[in-house]
Formats: structure tokens, C-alpha cells, sequence
């Protein structure tokens, strides 16, 4: 609405667990990058994949990494399974049915299988690479 202003949550515990692991780290408490880190965090409450985009050097896996070890300052236990989905097939990534339509699950599947059965943790399957057309929307179509 013009002239209105909505007041952003401010996930003060969040805030201050990420702020604290800036400090043990030695990295700079920059609030705008921050702010970026707690958007990524409300956005991983309301969503089962996030992308997290932009170019080389602007610290996308940082702040997925900062965030983390945040929130594994908390009683839960959350980690990350990184893959490169450009260094695989779509097959080996998501999985295949051979000629006598047995299913051999792909290394994607299995990582969402195995996380799956873990109680009490949080694990972020991370794709870290260039972002395809093809294996996004094969993700996409997962998700």
C-alpha cells in the first residue's frame, strides 16, 4: 500500500547467534549482509528449496555457512551435504529406471533418502555450481 511501511521480523536470537559466529570467525559484522543472512533463514522456514544466486565473490556460501553454524549453536543439530550437480548426469543425479524398470536411485535421491531418516536434524542438501536450465527443473519437478 503507498505510504506504508511493513516492519520487517527481527529473529533477535538468530540475529545474535549469527553475529556471534562473526566474531569467532574474525569476519565483519556488515548489517546489510546480515539482513541477507537473516532472509535466508526465514526463507528456509517457509520452504523446502531455496537458490541463493549471484556472482562469483559475494559471499552466497558464506552466508549459507555462517547461517548454519548459527543455528547449530541452538539445541538442533543442522549440516550441509554440498554436490556439484554440473560434475554428473541427470541420471546419476536424481536416478533411473533400467529396461526391466527397476529403480536405482541417483546420488541426489539417496542423500534425501538418508536425511530423511534422520530424527532431531536438520540437513541442507547445498547443489553448489553454475545454475542449469535442465537440472533445476528436474529439481524443481523433485522438490
Amino acid at each position: 500500500f503507498p505510504g506504508q511501511t511493513q516492519e520487517k521480523a527481527k529473529y533477535l536470537e538468530v540475529r545474535g547467534a549469527v553475529e556471534s559466529r562473526l566474531r569467532e570467525e574474525g569476519l565483519v559484522n556488515h548489517p546489510p549482509w546480515v539482513d541477507k543472512v537473516i532472509e535466508l533463514y526465514e526463507a528456509s522456514q517457509v520452504r523446502h528449496g531455496i537458490i541463493v544466486v549471484g556472482p562469483p565473490g559475494v559471499g552466497k556460501s558464506r552466508c549459507i555457512d555462517i547461517l548454519l553454524k548459527a543455528l547449530s549453536s541452538s539445541q538442533e543439530s543442522y549440516k550441509m551435504v554440498k554436490m556439484n550437480p554440473k560434475a554428473i548426469t541427470t541420471n546419476q543425479m536424481y536416478g533411473s529406471l533400467d529396461v526391466a524398470n527397476e529403480w536405482t536411485d541417483g546420488i541426489f535421491s539417496s542423500i534425501w533418502r538418508r536425511v530423511n531418516r534422520q530424527k532431531n536434524s536438520h540437513t541442507w542438501i547445498c547443489l553448489d555450481g553454475p545454475v542449469d536450465a535442465i537440472w533445476i527443473e528436474s529439481l524443481n519437478s523433485v522438490l
